[in-house]
């Protein structure tokens, strides 16, 4: 089970954005496809988040045939690495850590500042 998930509202703890909340966009999983006919392997290294309003740069694009319709300058949000943001609790509104907890055979996310349950 993911500590962070799309839709979670987090808090950057380290890099220029530091202190900045944002909602999770996206989730990108770390795999390393390249591996000559084995079967891919995770590599946490690569496990990123997208969150809203952090982390904006900008691309240059130009137009190519009738393919891109976004061209000139564009501003979007580049990935940061998961071990960057902190997951803020929705009960007590702090940055936590999160504990994996199952009950009756389900697994949950609950914060480790007040006891709250996370899902």
């Amino acid at each position: 089970m993911q500590k962070i998930k799309k839709g979670d509202t987090v808090q950057v703890i380290a890099g220029n954005d530091l202190g900045v909340q944002g909602e999770v966009k996206e989730v990108k999983k770390g795999y390393d496809p390249s591996r000559r006919g084995r079967p891919a392997r995770r590599n946490p290294n690569k496990d990123r988040v997208v969150v809203s309003g952090v982390r904006m740069v900008k691309k240059h694009q130009r137009p190519v045939s009738q393919t891109r319709t976004q061209t000139g300058i564009i501003e979007f949000e580049a990935p940061i690495h998961i071990s960057n943001v902190m997951l803020v609790c929705p009960s007590c509104g702090e940055p936590t850590r999160v504990k994996i907890e199952i009950a009756d055979g389900v697994k949950q996310r609950v914060c480790k500042r007040c006891g709250a349950t996370i899902d």
